[in-house]
């Protein structure tokens, strides 16, 4: 059931940024938030009746760095952006986010994404197969957004396209993040 509503919040994403590419219906915003609720809710019922992999100090360890994942993911998405400007008004052209993790890579939120769903694998035993499949959902999305939904609707995403790697970090974009670019 938990593995069914993460698919579900996967297609929720997809509609909402058909929705911003070139729909732009204003009843269509609450996707992106009603697929963040459903992939949580999914999560907790997948990982919570399972046998983690790890224990003792190593499980500590995973869990604290799932909780600093989770922390990056909701700033990335939430407070490193416009928040308003990205989910609430759809179709409305705006700037890229060239600046701090967005400097990074295009899309570090799919970084942290990973980063969290291997440590709730470890932490909590959501089975990894799962974690695998929801980060390849995650990435397919992001290509999406990179190739069709983002050059429509944020001004200068062909130049950050061509000056910052789309997932892996360089070392130019790991100095340009950390200055503060």
């Amino acid at each position: 059931m938990g593995y069914l509503l993460g698919l579900c919040a996967f297609a929720l994403f997809f509609l909402s940024d058909l929705n911003d590419w070139r729909l732009a219906r204003r009843e269509l915003k609450l996707c992106f938030p009603l697929g963040g609720v459903l992939l949580a809710v999914g999560t907790v019922l997948e990982a919570r009746r399972r046998t983690p992999p790890v224990s003792g100090w190593l499980r500590g360890l995973c869990l604290f760095l799932a909780a600093a994942f989770l922390i990056l993911l909701v700033y990335t998405l939430f407070f490193a952006l416009p928040a308003e400007a990205s989910y609430g008004r759809p179709g409305e052209k705006r700037p890229a986010c060239t600046t701090g993790v967005y400097a990074l890579c295009r899309h570090p939120g799919v970084l942290w994404f990973a980063g969290l769903y291997v440590c709730l694998w470890a932490a909590f035993g959501l089975p990894l197969w799962e974690a695998a499949t929801l980060s390849g959902w995650n990435v397919l999305l992001v290509w999406f957004e990179d190739r069709c939904v983002f050059p429509a609707v944020l001004e200068g995403y062909g130049d950050y396209r061509r000056t910052t790697p789309f997932l892996l970090p360089s070392r130019r974009s790991l100095r340009a993040c950390l200055r503060g670019n």
